[in-house]
Formats: structure tokens, C-alpha cells, sequence
């Protein structure tokens, strides 16, 4: 899980550097150089993609997500696992549902090339059922924590939010 963690939020970081990138190279190429960069408004929009669902799969596993931690922690410790339990299996539902559906596209697009950089459009889509599927996996470690907490007889947090 932690190498997980950490793989997740290490591309998430790397594709927001390089973002950066892309988008500094397609103000001076604009505005310095009067020459726009043909590819650059469309890379930086693929890696805004890549940097939201990296990002989202890291926030699920640090809980970090939006939440009404304040309903939540009003609840005695088995109807708090209860709810808990319930939104996860919610976020695995939307997550399995992400996958079979962000497949499909993807391998349905993947022959149609994207009109500057001309990758395969299916590579892009390919970004959301992977990160789902990490999504998924992450949400299912959340579950199995949360319930060894309840059995420790520890409270559940319902954010890591609180944490900071």
C-alpha cells in the first residue's frame, strides 16, 4: 500500500511538473516568440487528466476527499462503521462502473490519433480505467482498515483532513 501510495503521488507530481513545463513553453512560444507551439494546448490538456485522477486515486487513500466529517462524527462507533462502509462500497460501485465503461472508450478510441500530437486517443482514455482500478483498490484497503479499527476498538476518522 505504501508503494502504491507513493507511486500514485509521485506521477501525479511528475505530470504536474511537467504541465508546468508545457504550459510555460506555450506562453513564450505565444507571446515571446509570436510562433504558438502547435502541440502544447493539447498536451497540457492531457496531462491535466493524468494529474486530476493520479491525484484523486492519492486522495482516496489518505482520505482526503470532500466530506461532511462533522454528520459522521456524530455517530456511535458502529453506525459510524456503517456509514463508513456504505459511502466506500458507493466509491467502489462508481470506480467499477469507471472501469468497464473508461476500458470500452479507450480501447474504442485507441486507433484515433489526437489532432496535434497525434497519439493514439485511447492512451489518454486509458489514464481514467487505470487510476479507477487503483481507486478501487485503494477503497478496498480503506474498508479493510476502517473494520480492523472498529474490532481494535478505535475511533474511526472521517477524514485525514482532521489530521492536519
Amino acid at each position: 500500500m505504501r508503494l502504491l501510495r507513493r507511486a500514485d503521488e509521485a506521477i501525479s507530481v511528475l505530470l504536474g511538473v511537467l504541465l508546468f513545463g508545457v504550459l510555460i513553453w506555450q506562453v513564450v512560444t505565444r507571446y515571446l516568440l509570436g510562433d504558438p507551439s502547435a502541440y502544447s494546448e493539447e498536451a497540457a490538456r492531457y496531462l491535466y487528466v493524468g494529474v486530476v485522477f493520479f491525484g484523486a486515486a492519492a486522495a482516496i487513500g489518505d482520505r482526503s476527499h470532500i466530506g461532511m466529517p462533522f454528520l459522521v462524527e456524530r455517530l456511535s462507533p458502529g453506525p459510524r462503521l456503517v456509514a463508513s462502509l456504505f459511502t466506500q462500497a458507493l466509491t467502489l460501485a462508481f470506480c467499477t462502473a469507471i472501469i468497464l465503461w473508461g476500458w470500452r472508450a479507450a480501447a474504442r478510441e485507441w486507433d484515433l490519433p489526437s489532432m496535434a500530437m497525434e497519439i493514439p486517443t485511447g492512451l489518454v482514455l486509458g489514464i481514467i480505467p487505470v487510476t479507477a482500478a487503483i481507486m478501487a483498490l485503494r477503497t478496498v484497503f480503506c474498508m479493510a482498515e476502517d473494520i480492523r479499527a472498529f474490532r481494535r476498538g478505535e475511533v474511526l476518522t472521517a477524514s485525514a483532513a482532521r489530521d492536519f
